[in-house]
């Protein structure tokens, strides 16, 4: 065994080792199960001399069908089960309660592994267990689960259970080599610079904690839970590549990642920087992977909340703005009549200048409402979609200030069908955060029905291009036709599914 061996990792509470190797307890019921016997075993019990190891050996058979560890006891410890064994098998026999030699104990447990099935634990099967052990710990560390695996080991090897301690040190020294092996890659595969970032951001007084999450972050996307986000964003944007590829270097398994992660997360600080280096750097790596796939998602549903939230602002001004309209025209309609009574009257000359008969006709009804009035007459309908413009126009510098910096920052990738719409936002985001404006517009992106909106006189409307394109991206989002992979719940399904090689390598 290694040395940390020495320490031996709490796995078990007291009342689960019990549960596991305390003597069991029977009731009738259950002494007709257990202590129930075949020819064979009839046979073998049999050919036992003293009647003090015939019972020994069918306890020991019913104690083990129970629970596969070889029990400890004195035959007077179980006077209950003895007088049943002795009233069903030996009726001429009064029961003897003497202890056995431990000679003649070996002997009859030996016989009693035999005659089920079992063995014990050698160290060529010690050996196997490890290298399986070893394995699971590079899927989940966590040493209930290992301790689990364990129990299955013996059951699938028909091998008595070892005792507490014997199992503790085997799955420490599998704990052992499997942060021995992550930290050789993390010492040889990490860069001096990277292990600088990261002792910064752990050593830091109160560094670590401003990239934390913030849990109510999803009730009202206020500037300030945005621009944390963002900050953690940054801040962890320029390692992101390098602590991808150790984890993939790594081989870890989603459910280390996650335990590891959240030894960060769920613990203290000061603990955590007491920690072996290499031990508490693959925490952090951990953590600092899934925050940065964690802000993306956020930053993204704040992206499609505050596009949802502009859009569904920007239709409802739209429907009051038609229903204070309708409402003008409603009550206008009627002195529209006497306007048009200028034109019949007799009493007024066709020399009058028209001039004099507009401003008889403004002071019935102003210019304003005489051109609404006239556009009711003479369109179809009330254009909606242009209303909706104009409150996006009005709205364009809060705009900017929200969704932009959101934009910027996201790892927005698209489908590949979507080629033109991925080169749009390359540019637009490199133009943005240089320049704070938008210089290259695609009109292929325009569908037809919106280019009266967005293009006049052949110019394109720049700052209603730039929330097209958010409203675009918001929509694709919703299809996946735009995606971020380093993300959790915004990825395309393909990036949980196997590659061709990985398939063709797991068959």
């Amino acid at each position: 065994m290694t040395e940390s061996n020495f320490k031996r990792i709490n796995i078990l509470t007291s009342n689960e080792i019990n549960e596991i190797y305390e003597l069991p307890t029977f009731n009738h019921a259950e002494r007709e199960e257990y202590f129930s016997l075949d020819k064979q075993m009839l046979g073998t019990v049999r050919k036992l001399d003293k009647i003090e190891s015939k019972l020994y050996f069918i306890l020991l058979i019913g104690y083990f069908r129970a629970k596969p560890a070889i029990p400890k006891f004195q035959v007077r410890d179980v006077k209950g089960d003895v007088r049943y064994l002795c009233k069903r098998y030996f009726s001429s026999t009064k029961p003897s309660f003497n202890a056995l030699l431990k000679t003649t104990r070996a002997t009859l447990v030996n016989k009693m592994l035999s005659t089920l099935g079992f063995s014990r634990l050698t160290k060529a099967i010690q050996v196997d267990l490890l290298v399986r052990l070893q394995d699971v710990a590079t899927i989940c560390t966590e040493p209930r689960y290992i301790f689990d695996e364990c129990l299955a080991f013996f059951g699938q090897r028909q091998v008595a259970l070892s005792g507490y301690t014997t199992i503790q040190d085997l799955v420490t020294e599998a704990l052992s080599t499997e942060r021995q092996r992550t930290e050789l890659i993390l010492s040889q595969e990490m860069s001096k610079n990277t292990v600088e970032k990261l002792n910064n951001v752990l050593n830091k007084k109160g560094f670590l904690n401003s990239l934390s999450a913030y849990k109510g972050f999803a009730r009202d996307y206020s500037p300030s839970e945005i621009d944390k986000e963002l900050h953690t964003h940054q801040t962890i944007k320029e390692m992101y590549p390098e602590l991808k590829a150790l984890i993939s270097c790594l081989e870890l398994s989603q459910g280390n990642m996650a335990y590891y992660a959240s030894v960060i997360q769920h613990g203290s600080i000061y603990k955590v920087r007491r920690f072996p280096k290499w031990q508490s750097l693959l925490y952090l790596v951990c953590y600092l992977y899934f925050r940065y796939r964690d802000t993306n998602d956020k930053l993204i549903t704040s992206f499609c909340y505050l596009a949802r939230k502009h859009n569904e602002a920007a239709k409802a001004s739209a429907k009051q703005r038609v229903s204070e309209e309708i409402e003008v025209v409603r009550k206008k309609l009627k002195c529209a009549g006497n306007i048009l009574k200028f034109f019949v009257d007799d009493d007024i000359s066709d020399k009058t200048e028209f001039g004099d008969i507009r401003q008889d006709a403004f002071a019935v009804i102003s210019k304003d409402e005489l051109q609404l009035i006239s556009r009711h007459l003479t369109e179809n309908d009330f254009d909606l979609i242009g209303y909706q413009w104009e409150y996006t126009d009005k709205q364009a510098r809060k705009t900017a200030n929200s969704l932009r910096r959101l934009f910027i920052a996201i790892d927005i990738e698209c489908d590949a069908s979507q080629k033109i719409l991925a080169d749009q936002i390359s540019s637009s985001k490199a133009e943005l955060d240089t320049d704070r404006k938008m210089k290259t517009t695609d009109r292929s992106l325009i569908r037809k029905s919106d280019i009266p909106y967005l293009i006049n006189e052949d110019q394109v409307d720049i700052k209603r291009f730039e929330f097209y394109l958010y409203s675009r991206v918001f929509k694709m989002l919703d299809v996946g036709k735009v995606y971020v992979t380093e993300s959790e719940k915004n990825k395309r399904l393909e990036d949980d599914l196997l590659t061709n090689d990985d398939w063709l390598t797991k068959q």
